[in-house]
């Protein structure tokens, strides 16, 4: 419920905000809208950035899905280490520790390594590559 406060004759209301997802971005957003990217697509919360960027935060459809991308994200954090060797996880828990959030751009890096290291992450996840390039065409198709 809403707390009330009196200043100076005016009653204002005090809202609470609840923070359900931390994510360093690398940038300085500039707007956050609620809204989809094509007809009948999923709704996503669609930003861009000051340099130009956009970007999606989109919610998972099932739990399935959350398991597959966390393994799929903690794999690619093993397999495919940062070019200016600074660790991923601390680049993207920057001022807060990444919460509740699945990160895309690494899990997208995955079509770009080469297949011996393809097969031994499909392996762990008990899928085929191209059921991971598949499934995260899948998840980008929702948003654009």
């Amino acid at each position: 419920p809403p707390s009330f406060v009196c200043v100076g004759g005016m009653l204002f209301v005090l809202l609470q905000v609840e923070n359900i997802v931390n994510f360093h971005v690398g940038e300085v957003v500039t707007s956050i809208n609620r809204s989809s990217l094509q007809p009948n697509g999923a709704e996503s919360i669609i930003f861009t950035t000051i340099r130009g960027g956009i970007g999606a935060f989109m919610p998972f459809a099932s739990r399935a899905d959350v398991d597959f991308f966390s393994h799929l994200e903690l794999s690619m954090r093993q397999e495919a280490p940062p070019l200016c060797g600074r660790d991923h996880l601390m680049y993207r828990s920057y001022f807060f520790p990444v919460k509740n959030v699945i990160d895309g751009d690494l899990c997208e890096q995955f079509a770009e390594l080469d297949s011996s290291k393809q097969r031994a992450i499909a392996e762990e996840l008990d899928r085929t590559p191209d059921e991971i390039i598949k499934k995260l065409e899948d998840v980008r198709a929702r948003v654009l």
